[in-house]
């Protein structure tokens, strides 16, 4: 029989409890670097999620306020065409020869792209009541 000699020392029963801290603090001392390792590679990650979804959040908020902005002139140009069509609806049936009409008109296709969306919305609905007008008449 060989008898193989180790760095481990003979354990009395007088010395159990402290070799065994002994014992425990040298795997700890072994095994904690790793843990560590992992553990600050977890926090990189983790902080490096965090700034990609600061950033992924910032160009979220820009693609939406360029959507906004984008469906607020859309909407804009939508009033304005159909406008358009209500004055083009005015011309054919002959109402806007009318003195006063014809006059208001002129000025509404020269300011038209200047008008806010409420002046939009109120020549909308006084153009869509000059048309009722005439073809109820009718």
């Amino acid at each position: 029989m060989k008898i193989v000699v180790t760095k481990i020392p003979d354990v009395t029963k007088e010395t159990i409890d402290q070799s065994k801290v002994v014992l425990a603090n040298n795997i700890i001392s072994n095994v904690y670097p790793l843990f560590d390792e992992v553990f600050q590679g977890k926090i990189g990650y983790v902080n490096e999620m965090k700034k990609k979804l600061k950033q992924k959040k910032t160009e979220v908020n820009n693609r939406k306020e360029k959507l906004e902005q984008l469906m607020s002139e859309y909407n804009r140009e939508k009033k304005i065409s159909k406008l358009l069509s209500r004055i083009e609806k005015l011309v054919d049936s002959g109402l806007v020869y009318d003195g006063s009409i014809k006059n208001q008109t002129i000025v509404l296709l020269k300011v038209i792209n200047k008008l806010t969306d409420d002046k939009l919305g109120h020549h909308l609905t006084e153009t869509l009541q000059i048309i009722r007008k005439r073809f109820s008449r009718s």
